[in-house]
């Protein structure tokens, strides 16, 4: 578990001594959102390597999870990462606003992979070559409606979103679960300075959430460009009371 938070610590900037505090760890907030529930259901999307199912596993014992990850080469590690443990299931598909094949970008670095194609401002908000399209590559998506439906999914206790500006595209896709209240806790990534085309603003993204249902429960992480503008940070979301 310490190797799993010290690689959680190192990506999303946390220094060890802080894991513990609710107020500036989105892990520890999400404990405590979850706390009571015995067997949570959790929705990893944009899995990449497994590294975060893992820890959602070590917090959550007997939790299932349901790992989504669409770039071959990233699920072939998510896989093999996960293997061992037959509480995580691993898909090689995204999800999105609609089933079927869809271009995916495959970037320098895996990690920035995304439906959406980089936008030539992306170098100065994050530096070069990180965003350099290496190819376009066809994907398999899928909803998250449809998904919950052949699944047999009965609810989703956390909806892990990390995908690269399009996070809402997923929600759209999840209208019918918002609908129906069965998705309690969204812990999400949000990038605020251009980096993709066609990328929601981040009062866009954020009306996605509350026109869904979801309150804002506390933000985490706020990742800063030199000069200090925001450039991107981590959200946790809860189902709106009523």
């Amino acid at each position: 578990m310490k190797k799993i938070l010290q690689k959680l610590a190192n990506r999303y900037g946390y220094s060890i001594n802080r894991l513990s505090n609710p107020a500036v760890n989105p892990f520890t907030a999400m404990q405590k959102l979850l706390m009571g529930i015995k067997e949570p259901i959790i929705l990893d999307v944009g899995a990449y390597h497994g590294y975060i199912s893992l820890a959602f596993r070590k917090m959550f014992p007997m939790s299932t999870i349901y790992a989504f990850e669409p770039f071959e080469e990233s699920f072939e590690h998510l896989k093999a990462n996960t293997a061992s443990d037959p509480r995580i299931n691993a898909f090689n598909f995204g999800l999105s606003n609609r089933n079927g094949t869809q271009s995916f970008h495959s970037n320098t670095m895996s990690g920035t992979n995304s439906l959406l194609a980089t936008d030539e401002s992306g170098t100065r908000t994050w530096g070069k070559k990180l965003l350099e399209t290496r190819e376009i590559v066809q994907a398999q998506f899928k909803t998250i409606d449809s998904v919950v439906e052949k699944m047999h999914i009965p609810r989703i206790d956390l909806l892990k979103l990390d995908v690269q500006g399009a996070e809402p595209l997923v929600i759209e896709g999840a209208s019918e679960a918002c609908r129906r209240g069965i998705i309690g806790v969204i812990f999400s990534e949000v990038i605020t300075q251009p980096t993709y085309r066609d990328q929601k603003r981040l009062d866009e993204v954020l009306a996605s959430f509350y026109n869904n249902g979801f309150d804002l429960y506390n933000i985490y992480y706020m990742s800063l460009m030199r000069e200090g503008r925001l450039r991107q940070v981590d959200v946790i979301f809860t189902k709106a009371a009523g």
